[in-house]
């Protein structure tokens, strides 16, 4: 397994990782890539491959770097070379400046949690943590079984309904005003492509992820709102039956049980990320929307910082500071942008509607990158 460049500690810790994800797998390479010992608690019986897409910007891809399994991320998904935005029949409202995609890769999202499972050392399924408590000098996470994991420091990465959390701040997430559908389609669109398309606070997104394509459509919706038993694939088919081609063909070829349907959260921000031992990392800590593409991407880069400041010889606490310090105007900065992004798209105003594709369409690429350049091109150092 590739080792960042920087000091190995002398003195390793024992590191419990809460949420066997995207963020927990992530820490936990990037941990023992710095000689800690680290145990991944799963509460999932089974990792299968679940999910659907997701798109890896190059600070994501940059950040799978550091923990030496990107080439395994590229191989397992396709290169991102054209994005644009249309309207729900189809016409051209924008398009990313080509810059922004360099690097980007669309992988499905079970291979890439595969790829890091392979690389995250000890990871136990189906433990579930109810409790955790300090102790002088460490932390004790208590499973439903009654069984105890020890160790120096725990991390929270069990995502945006964290029970980790509640040791560390008391928060509650946010609805969104809006649910998502998901899914994975044998109809392929044209390769490198992925496109959003709005309509009235509706979109349906498509990403290519090499041999098959990824797709997500959005609705404004009451909170907790269920599809009819049976029929999640036919209520998304006829909501989105008069869009533009080839959403109907990529929708008729999935199948209903592999659609997903969550209501989309976030978070407000945190008094803190941390107390004692007690760290959160990702969806835990700073749950974004979908709305510029960066969840994922601030969790990766989360477990990297946290792991460069943990290698330091000093204090955990001290440790657990500097990389609150560091990545907190970064996670508020993706939340306000997704925020920003929610409120353009879903929008139901006819007016409101004409203005916004009046605005998009005549946005200067320039005023696109000031925006998006600082997420997408930030390397960590």
């Amino acid at each position: 397994m590739h080792i960042d460049s920087q000091t190995i500690t002398d003195r390793p810790l024992r590191v419990i990782v809460v949420g066997g994800g995207i963020g927990g797998l992530s820490a936990a390479i990037a941990l023992q890539g710095r000689g800690h010992d680290v145990v991944v608690l799963e509460r999932t019986p089974r990792l299968e491959l679940a999910g659907a897409g997701i798109t890896l910007f190059a600070n994501a891809m940059h950040a799978l770097g550091r923990l030496g399994v990107a080439e395994a991320v590229s191989a397992a998904g396709a290169a991102a070379t054209r994005s644009a935005i249309l309207t729900s029949d189809g016409r051209e409202l924008t398009t990313l400046p080509a810059d922004l995609l360099e690097g980007a890769v669309a992988v499905h999202r079970g291979h890439l949690q595969a790829v890091l499972l392979e690389a995250a050392g000890e990871v136990r399924l189906g433990v579930e943590i109810t409790s955790v408590d300090q102790t002088a000098d460490g932390v004790v996470a208590r499973a439903e079984d009654g069984t105890e994991e020890r160790g120096d420091i725990l991390i929270g990465a069990d995502g945006v309904w964290s029970q980790m959390r509640a040791a560390v701040a008391t928060a509650s997430p946010r609805y969104s005003g809006y649910t998502a559908w998901r899914g994975v389609s044998p109809v392929t669109i044209e390769a490198g492509h992925l496109t959003e398309s709005w309509g009235v606070g509706e979109r349906f997104g498509l990403v290519d992820i090499g041999s098959q394509t990824y797709w997500f459509a959005t609705a404004n919706a009451s909170e907790g709102e269920m599809d009819k038993p049976g029929a999640r694939k036919l209520d998304v088919t006829r909501r989105f039956a008069d869009w533009h081609p080839p959403v109907q063909a990529v929708l008729d070829a999935t199948e209903d049980s592999a659609i997903l349907r969550n209501d989309v959260y976030f978070l407000d921000p945190l008094p803190r990320w941390s107390n004692g031992r007690i760290v959160l990392l990702g969806d835990a800590a700073h749950a974004t929307t979908p709305g510029v593409g960066q969840g994922a991407a601030q969790a990766i880069e989360d477990a990297v910082v946290l792991a460069n400041e943990l290698g330091r010889d000093e204090q955990p606490g001290d440790a657990l500071a500097r990389y609150e310090s560091i990545r907190r105007s970064r996670a508020e900065l993706t939340l306000k942008l997704s925020r920003q992004a929610d409120r353009a798209a879903q929008l139901t105003s006819p007016l409101g509607r004409r203005l916004r594709n009046h605005i998009v369409r005549r946005t200067p690429k320039r005023v696109q990158r000031r925006q998006l350049d600082p997420l997408v091109h930030h390397h960590l150092q």
